[in-house]
């Protein structure tokens, strides 16, 4: 891999803007410079008073799904209370996993009052992988159980759906929200310098790609060239065919942890 290539565009930003998390520090050990391109920008939710009033009933749910760090965050912020030992919790990634735990840490929970961490294996890591390990942990069925759901907007239904069916009920509430950068001239400006670089765009969201196909559009550009020459990781296959679709001429998938990275920066 050339020099050059070892430049790494990130597209997603959330509450922590301002702090390299520990992905981001290793890689920057590793020599990868690393360089911002927000394309979903995190806010708090536009109405917080439904998932408010959830999260102080925590303890009548038997499970808590933050669909993302960002989701973990947004739930802790507006979380009054201490996360109750009885509510479990399951994450897909290791990133929510890991923002779980640093969550409960500041709370100060101690060992016996740790709600249990259900994390979907490395391998699948997706709601097609976390569903088996949910059936599992509740040998005597999800009927009558009640579940919450924590994101940021609509997205996929699937794991909602497989509780439902399994006859959970399933509550759903918004805990942040995304938005698009604005497509205003400081920003396509900064999107054509952007593009004259030589660097790796990752992604962990189609909703980037779409965002950045948007923002094409707003500077006049035609996606197919305008992104041909670049190369772009992508943390999940679906993400994949969305920036393969939309036009970048080299894809790879890898996981969300720095040596993943690395290692597909290097046979890019």
């Amino acid at each position: 891999m050339h020099a050059a290539a070892r430049a790494l565009v990130l597209t997603r930003v959330g509450v922590d803007t301002d702090e390299l998390n520990a992905c981001e520090r290793a890689l920057s050990a590793a020599g990868v410079e690393l360089q911002r391109f927000a394309l979903i920008h995190i806010l708090p939710p536009a109405d917080a008073t439904p998932a408010r009033r959830c999260l102080q009933r925590l303890r009548d749910y038997a499970l808590a799904l933050p669909v993302s760090p960002n989701a973990v965050r947004g739930a802790f912020a507006l979380l009054d209370a201490r996360w109750p030992a009885s509510c479990a919790v399951g994450v897909v990634g290791p990133g929510s996993a890991a923002a779980v735990r640093a969550a409960l840490a500041a709370q100060g929970a101690g060992a016996d009052a740790m709600p249990a961490l259900l994390q979907a294996p490395a391998q699948q890591a997706e709601s097609e992988g976390l569903w088996p390990l949910l059936q599992a942990w509740r040998p005597q069925g999800w009927r009558g159980a009640r579940v919450l759901l924590l994101r940021g907007g609509a997205g996929r239904e699937w794991l909602s759906q497989r509780l439902r069916e399994a006859g959970a009920t399933v509550d759903v509430v918004d805990v942040y929200r995304r938005v698009a950068p604005a497509a205003d001239a400081a920003t396509v400006q900064r999107l054509r310098r952007q593009l004259a670089a030589d660097a790796t765009w990752l992604f962990s969201a189609a909703e980037a790609v779409r965002n950045l196909l948007e923002l094409l559009r707003a500077a006049g550009l035609d996606a197919g060239p305008a992104l041909h020459g670049h190369a772009a990781l992508a943390t999940h296959a679906r993400i994949a065919e969305a920036a393969r679709a939309a036009g970048f001429g080299r894809v790879a998938v890898c996981a969300a942890d720095a040596p993943a990275i690395e290692a597909a920066l290097r046979q890019l």
